[in-house]
């Protein structure tokens, strides 16, 4: 039995606001619903982080032959919609028998799931075969691209310097309640958590303390763009698919400005994080990232 939350939509595809964007979708929508049953699962989740690559391999995987579509790139059923049933997730994915006939697999690409707290208990009870796919990037980089993003936005209306100070208080007990209770919104925990989320080998942890590290392919953004084939037949190798070379566009791709905050951040962070990192790097036997001045 599946909790009713009181402010959340019943179903937050059928709200009179999707309608209105597409009356099209919402009644494919329906149709999903109505056929949630004979529908398959995800067999791999790229979960994350935000800011690292997940939507240009989102499509890139698409690309190939063996991988089917979701319904959307984000379902955020283990963060956001929590509070729904297991078939409203399954509405989300291809028809099993399309799977079985075509050998092939589909996905989930949330990247808010990495640094959620109970991402991996939630999914290991659905999916617990699944494979993950991690998207790591310099977390600084990472950082200053999450920050101006919300400043694009418009969620952001603190200073650079003065959000990263906050952000403990921004964001205190937080992860705490959305561990622990799926009615919990966790928008101010993934939108302001912008250390929190690259404290990598935190969620790394807890993520193989419930998920088999052979069921965890852990990479570094660069690689993917810098180094895309080798990369990509990793992940191939990983999947248990073919090789495959899709086209190579660079998705979703931001920039922060020349900004006086930067220069007065980059050094901050560079320290903040080096205590993170050295974990991370005896973790997975990486190579440091370069500390350059962006």
């Amino acid at each position: 039995m599946h909790p009713r939350c009181p402010r959340r939509a019943l179903d937050p595809n059928l709200t009179w606001r999707e309608f209105r964007r597409s009356p099209q979708r919402t009644l494919k929508w329906i149709y999903r619903r109505l056929t949630a049953r004979w529908r398959g699962l995800p067999a791999f989740y790229i979960a994350g982080p935000k800011k690292t690559g997940t939507t240009s391999l989102f499509w890139y995987l698409l690309e190939h032959p063996r991988v089917l579509a979701p319904f959307r790139k984000e379902v955020k059923f283990y963060t956001y919609q929590a509070y729904l049933s297991p078939a409203w997730y399954r509405a989300n994915f291809p028809w099993e028998r399309a799977l079985a006939q075509h050998n092939a697999q589909t996905l989930d690409a949330t990247p808010d799931y990495f640094m959620h707290p109970a991402f991996p208990q939630r999914m290991r009870a659905v999916t617990p075969q699944a494979r993950v796919i991690v998207l790591l990037r310099d977390p600084v980089r990472r950082v200053l691209s999450h920050y101006f993003g919300n400043c694009r936005n418009r969620v952001e209306p603190l200073p650079l310097m003065e959000a990263l100070r906050q952000e403990a208080a921004r964001i205190r007990d937080v992860a705490q309640r959305i561990a622990t209770d799926v009615c919990q919104d966790p928008f101010v925990y993934h939108h302001f958590g912008y250390l929190t989320e690259s404290r990598y080998i935190e969620h790394l942890e807890r993520l193989w303390r419930f998920v088999p590290r052979e069921q965890v392919l852990v990479l570094r953004s660069e690689d993917l763009f810098t180094r895309p084939e080798p990369t990509l037949d990793r992940i191939a190798a990983f999947l248990g698919l073919e090789p495959w070379r899709p086209k190579l566009k660079v998705y979703n791709k931001g920039r922060y400005p020349d900004d006086p905050q930067v220069a007065e951040a980059i050094p901050w962070l560079r320290a903040y994080f080096r205590p993170y990192n050295e974990r991370l790097y005896q973790a997975l036997g990486w190579e440091p990232w370069e500390e350059d001045a962006l």
